[in-house]
């Protein structure tokens, strides 16, 4: 495995990572209880979504960072730090730094949610979404050969990322279905 394979791979865990934590916050937006519907069981889906969390995170930093060890093309710190002036995809790339730059206030702002409040911590929260915006758009149209920034659309990898992509869409759009519902158990109009 090259480095390049490494760099790929650290990208679609963290495609994978941010659409299962976006499908989880999503469940836990909406009052999924895991004990009332399937699979009927207690199930700690806001621990899963601290954990999905890390992993975003973990693999989001690490997944530039590998770019800094190529030989061939050669990324500087500012190409992965502030890519517009890369000489390599740079309005991708910064499409993925954005995303980056998103994830890590998100995050952050979590671990801080006690210090700065719940209403900010929830405005600052709703990022998730530019944010996996522009995970998608940095990992569906970027190069993973880093050659000639014709991506083959239906190589395995870009395949994984466009179901991600519809899960992401899907989850979405339930969530705005059921927005100020939710899962909540509803009582009969009969008042019982």
């Amino acid at each position: 495995m090259t480095l390049l394979d490494l760099c790929s791979y650290l990208g679609l865990g963290a495609v994978g990572a941010v659409t299962v934590n976006l499908f989880l916050g999503m469940l836990m937006s909406l009052r999924y209880s895991p004990v009332r519907h399937w699979p009927y069981r207690h199930v700690n889906i806001f621990a899963l979504h601290q954990w999905t969390a890390y992993l975003a995170v973990f693999f989001t930093i690490t997944h530039p960072v590998i770019l800094l060890f190529l030989k061939a093309p050669h990324f500087g710190w500012m190409d992965v730090l502030w890519p517009i002036h890369s000489y390599l995809q740079p309005k991708l790339n910064l499409a993925g730094a954005g995303a980056l730059y998103l994830i890590l206030i998100v995050f952050v702002s979590s671990l801080l949610r006690t210090k700065v409040g719940r209403p900010l911590w929830r405005r600052l929260h709703y990022l998730v979404f530019p944010c996996a915006g522009l995970v998608f758009l940095h990992s569906v149209l970027t190069d993973p050969n880093l050659k000639d920034g014709h991506p083959d659309l239906l190589d395995g990898g870009k395949v994984f990322i466009e179901v991600s992509l519809l899960i992401s869409m899907a989850a979405t759009a339930i969530r705005i279905y059921f927005r100020g519902r939710g899962f909540r158990h509803q009582a009969s109009p009969g008042g019982s």
